[in-house]
């Protein structure tokens, strides 16, 4: 009875390490993470900073500032996820936004001139 156990014992242990030791390697996958794009304008009397247009990851957040010229003021956002929340202040500030990839993105930035 002995034996048998044994052998039961070195069957089991022997098929472990045959199965352990496999060269059959696993799939490995690498995904390459989905991207959209983003473009960024400015109309006429500012500028946006940083020159954010280009490919970025799902789910990357981007901080955009629009800085009018001397004469103009900014007015507002389009297409960022801040439109209704725009920067509401008289004066030539700057003024910040956000936008958080999870499609192509147009965003622009609107000034006017100030009289």
């Amino acid at each position: 009875m002995k034996k048998i156990q044994y052998i039961s014992f070195l069957t089991i242990t022997v098929f472990i390490l045959i199965y352990s030791c496999s060269t059959v390697e696993e799939d490995t996958v690498l995904q390459t993470p989905t991207q959209y794009t983003l473009t960024v304008s400015a109309s006429n009397g500012g500028f946006v900073t940083p020159a954010a247009s280009g490919t970025y990851n799902e789910g990357a957040t981007v901080t955009i500032t629009a800085t009018p010229e001397e004469g103009y003021k900014f007015e507002r956002w389009e297409g960022s996820d801040f439109d209704d929340n725009p920067c509401n202040f008289s004066g030539p500030f700057n003024c910040r936004t956000a936008v958080t990839m999870r499609s192509d993105r147009d965003v622009e930035a609107f000034f006017l001139k100030i009289l």
